[in-house]
């Protein structure tokens, strides 16, 4: 019975035991029959390898130095432009910084697995050195070249040491690279160059004193030494022939150095301008496409003054009443007149219109004289210089050229600043006309609107044709500001957002801090005070955050806007 018993048991475990070691052997064969699926799991990059993925451009040298340039000798180098990665890079460049180009365009290439080259070359442009009466600043071409493509600018430069900047744009970022040169002395012995030769006092009313400046250079090696005054003459002595005429200046110093021309604003009755003009030195001149100048003038002749006149960058047309000129003759002695062209004489003396055309020219365009206008020599002692003497080396002396109307009888005037050095005479011709005391000192500011853009203007028939596309309308006259050269008075400037459709208005230049993104500059409206004048009131500013819109208004009021939107944003300054 034990026996029974004891094999019952042994049985009963076998059971238990076996189909769970069968089970555990079916589960290990399993998983070594399975097959193991690896993830894809990507190995982090290494330094090296994600150099190799990303697009670097090298260029190098970073800085070439050119040595000296002169009349006779130009110089050129090269930089290497490399791409370190497997993909291709386009890059380019606008060219040095600050300097004009011939044409509105980049330089551009393609670079892949290997090297390319930027060549850069420099010369002089060619001038007379004979000339005593031109600027001591040469201008200097430099031309980019890689591959078939080519880029030249110009720039105007003194006699010493320059550095150029050249931004390379790429994928990989911007890169800056320089081009250092020296320009030589064209001469040994001292040479005085004057700047500018023909000085415009503008209109002066009577009891008023202006103020402009001459420029005095040296582009010789050795010292100069020069002593001025404006010349003296006999009671009974009148202008001769030559100097008979009313000199009018292009020239506008508020957009000096900012690449855009605008007509000043005491011209504005006289000259019109259309096309993209850009400024060297604030005076107009063309360069790209088709510009236009109208001078309106009374008179019996004109005479046109270029500033610069290189034989390869004329190109341009000239017509009387829409009378074409004939230019070949004109533009023959051209430089033997140093820039100086007889348009036209011997008209009806009478209004005219004088219409320039330049086509793709860099000539700069000075002034004009208006032939057929009776002038008298500047009383003695009329005009005042100082310094009234000096000497000069490499520097420039600037000297300050002052006017006393005084009870000057009004009328045009006409007379030489006499420059004596120790290497010749030198002259500069200075003219100006005298005003009544009692003419009008303020212009008339007229207001129009378009929806909540808001424009004022002092010449509506001059902006007739935007006034009419835009669809403005007349408010009237809103107040009036006063005429330049006006004590306690500054220019009142202009700017334009296209895309907020939005005028702003301020006598700071630079806008006096506000944000001026987006705005395009369209010059001065006329002059407003800074500061409270007998019979003058404020005009105020307000600003509309959401719009950003700007309204101006002598009523503190505000008008007819919405204070709740427009929050005040100060007084602009103060009018009539």
């Amino acid at each position: 019975m034990l026996k029974i018993k004891n094999y019952f048991i042994i049985i009963t475990l076998v059971m238990i035991v076996y189909p769970m070691t069968v089970f555990a052997q079916d589960i290990l064969n399993q998983k070594k029959s399975h097959p193991v699926i690896k993830q894809n799991i990507q190995k982090p990059l290494d330094k090296d390898e994600k150099q190799s993925k990303q697009q670097i451009l090298t260029v190098t040298p970073r800085e070439i130095n050119l040595g000296t340039i002169s009349a006779d000798k130009s110089s050129e180098g090269i930089f290497t432009l490399k791409s370190i990665s497997s993909d291709f890079i386009d890059w380019s460049t606008d060219g040095p910084g600050g300097w004009e180009k011939l044409e509105n365009r980049k330089l551009s290439g393609v670079i892949k697995n290997n090297s390319g080259s930027l060549q850069v070359g420099i010369r002089l442009l060619p001038k007379e050195s004979e000339d005593k009466q031109k600027s001591t600043s040469s201008y200097v071409e430099m031309k980019l070249e890689s591959g078939s493509e080519k880029l030249i600018c110009r720039k105007e430069f003194q006699a010493g040491a320059h550095k150029a900047a050249i931004e390379i744009n790429s994928s990989d970022g911007q890169k800056t690279i320089f081009a250092t040169f020296t320009i030589g002395y064209t001469q040994k012995n001292p040479s005085i160059n004057l700047n500018p030769l023909r000085l415009d006092m503008g209109s002066v009313p009577q009891g008023k004193t202006v103020s402009k400046k001459i420029l005095v250079s040296n582009s010789g090696k050795e010292m100069l030494r020069w002593s001025v005054a404006a010349r003296k003459h006999a009671k009974e002595d009148f202008p001769d022939d030559f100097h008979q005429g009313k000199y009018i200046s292009f020239i506008n110093e508020e957009v000096r150095g900012h690449g855009v021309y605008n007509v000043p604003v005491n011209l504005k009755d006289k000259i019109e301008i259309m096309g993209q003009w850009k400024e060297s030195n604030g005076y107009p001149t063309g360069a790209e496409g088709e510009n236009f100048i109208k001078v309106n003038f009374s008179g019996t002749g004109i005479i046109l003054y270029l500033a610069t006149y290189q034989e390869d960058e004329v190109n341009i047309s000239m017509s009387i009443d829409k009378n074409s000129i004939e230019n070949i003759e004109l533009f023959e002695d051209m430089e033997e007149n140093k820039g100086e062209l007889l348009v036209a004489e011997g008209l009806a003396d009478g209004p005219h219109v004088f219409t320039i055309v330049s086509k793709d020219s860099r000539l700069v365009f000075e002034g004009v004289k208006i032939l057929g206008r009776s002038t008298a020599y500047f009383p003695e002692g009329s005009i005042k210089i100082v310094p009234n003497s000096g000497a000069t080396t490499r520097q420039t002396n600037y000297l300050n050229v002052s006017f006393n109307a005084g009870q000057t009888v009004p009328g045009y005037y006409v007379d030489d600043i006499v420059f004596d050095t120790n290497s010749g005479e030198a002259l500069v011709e200075v003219f100006a006309e005298v005003l009544p005391e009692n003419i009008s000192k303020v212009v008339d500011i007229y207001r129009y609107y378009n929806g909540t853009d808001y424009l004022f203007t002092a010449d509506p028939q001059a902006e007739a044709k935007r006034l009419i596309q835009n669809r403005y309308v007349k408010e009237g006259i809103a107040f009036r500001l006063f005429k330049p050269d006006n004590p306690g008075t500054v220019s009142f400037y202009r700017w334009y957002n296209p895309q907020k459709k939005s005028h702003f208005y301020h006598s700071n230049y630079t806008g006096g801090g506000k944000d001026l993104r987006g705005y395009i500059y369209e010059g001065t409206i006329g002059n407003i005070a800074t500061s409270k004048l007998t019979n003058t009131r404020e005009l105020y500013r307000w600003y509309n955050a959401k719009t950003g819109h700007y309204f101006y208004s002598t009523d503190l009021q505000g008008g007819k806007i919405n204070k709740r939107i427009y929050k005040f944003d100060g007084i602009a300054g103060y009018v009539k």
